[in-house]
């Protein structure tokens, strides 16, 4: 196969000998292979230098604290970032087995926030609370990275304008209810095996956060695969209220996030 990238000595080490796929074809700006070596699957990941090395921190930091994959390798080279991960057991939340049987997957997705909100956040080092989300959601309008064809047309209908929903979200932050956040709780990053929860992948954003940022983008993912009925569901299987407004604002904050 290809590479889009010049590889470094040691990821070229490792995939020597090995059956090799690529499974982002097409994606300008990074490079996922699938490594078949010794009756194992890992993935490497390739990014522009700087890109990976979020992921890489947090995956080494969360390895002894929640079901992640197993860092392998990461190295920096030629400009750029090179990341290997072991292959997570399981499937993801959106296969066609667990849209099928939704029930259980609501429950997978409870015993993943549970494994979330059980990671002590007293020592983390990683703060993507609303701070830092509204500092990036302020540069990319700064920087005109986002523009109202960008929005869904009920937005636009009720703010107008990008730079009248940011005011918005500056004007109306919620109190934050902080925990450990995943920072991307959409079915695909959610793995189960067994009809048990698995793990989570695509960790770049994990942190301090307010819970809700995390139950708004899943209810939003629930919704698309298993249906409407299933939000609440999965609301009254976590056993928490859901608030309309701050899930809202999370998810217009979502149409302006990077």
């Amino acid at each position: 196969m290809k590479f889009k990238y010049t590889l470094s000595k040691d990821v070229l080490e490792f995939v020597k000998d090995a059956k090799l796929k690529d499974v982002n074809i097409g994606c300008s700006d990074s490079q996922v292979v699938e490594i078949h070596k010794n009756e194992k699957i890992y993935f490497l990941k390739i990014m522009k230098s700087g890109l990976l090395e979020n992921e890489y921190k947090r995956l080494k930091w969360l390895q002894d604290k929640l079901p992640v994959p197993q860092v392998i390798m990461y190295s920096q080279e030629n400009g750029n970032d090179y990341l290997i991960t072991l292959k997570m057991h399981g499937e993801m939340l959106c296969s066609d087995y667990y849209i099928n049987n939704p029930d259980i997957a609501i429950k997978v997705l409870v015993e993943a926030f549970n494994n979330l909100y059980s990671v002590d956040i007293s020592n983390c080092p990683f703060d993507v609370s609303n701070n830092y989300k509204l500092s990036l959601v302020r540069e990319r309008v700064k920087k005109g990275l986002v523009s109202t064809s960008d929005l869904k047309k009920d937005t636009i209908k009720k703010f107008g304008t990008v730079n009248n929903l940011l005011s918005f979200l500056e004007e109306n932050r919620p109190k934050e209810e902080l925990t450990f956040s995943h920072g991307d709780t959409s079915l695909p990053n959610i793995f189960a095996e067994k009809d048990k929860f698995e793990g989570f992948i695509d960790t770049g954003d994990c942190g301090i956060a307010d819970k809700w940022f995390d139950l708004a983008i899943c209810e939003k993912s629930i919704r698309r695969n298993y249906g409407d009925k299933y939000v609440k569901k999965f609301y009254d299987e976590l056993n928490i209220k859901r608030d309309e407004g701050i899930v809202n604002y999370y998810l217009y904050m979502m149409e302006l996030y990077p």
